[in-house]
């Protein structure tokens, strides 16, 4: 370090002594000592500063284009996945409205085989009625016919004073009425 100094001291009294560098005001021993200490520093620089700060800016360099392209791929997979979900959507949206419409139709299917079944029945239900009813009046007018018999052959009895064998008073009575349906 003393050995600068005084090299840096001698370089100021030469200057003075003249040639073209002096002329400039350049001090060409100071020049080269000068080109030395940053030869110097650039070796120092180049040995053992450059090369981490170059490894830490390749590191971040490509952590930028990992980070980019996995960003690229992230956004392509979104978009990807976007459009998938969209046709899922579409897809379920039409298999709601299919099950819908099948629903309709089978509810539609239902009722009307109920308001068949109805009818059905309901028809059994009067012919049902008109059976019975056929046999009520059918059990009505011989009932009737029995009480027209016997109230014949009272009144034929009251009539005649005498009551005429009952077999033959029954066949005269089922002839005329008979002639009377007629």
């Amino acid at each position: 370090m003393n050995n600068m100094i005084s090299l840096i001291a001698t370089a100021e009294t030469s200057a003075e002594s003249g040639g073209v560098f002096g002329a400039l005001g350049i001090d060409w021993k100071l020049l080269i000592l000068q080109a030395i200490a940053f030869g110097f520093l650039v070796f120092i620089l180049a040995k053992w500063v450059y090369p981490p700060i170059l490894k830490m800016l390749d590191r971040r360099e490509k952590l930028i284009e990992d980070s980019v392209k996995a960003a690229k791929e992230a956004g392509e997979k979104a978009e990807s996945a976007a459009a998938e979900i969209a046709s899922k959507l579409k897809k379920a949206r039409s298999d709601a409205d299919d099950i819908v419409n099948a629903a309709r139709e089978q509810s539609t299917q239902i009722l009307a085989d109920s308001e068949k079944e109805a009818a059905r029945r309901a028809e059994q239900t009067v012919e049902a009625a008109r059976q019975q009813l056929a046999r009520d009046v059918e059990a009505a007018r011989k009932v009737l016919r029995d009480e027209t018999i016997s109230l014949v052959a009272m009144a034929t009895e009251k009539v005649v004073g005498e009551k005429v064998d009952t077999s033959k008073d029954a066949k005269l009575i089922r002839d005329a009425i008979k002639e009377s349906e007629k």
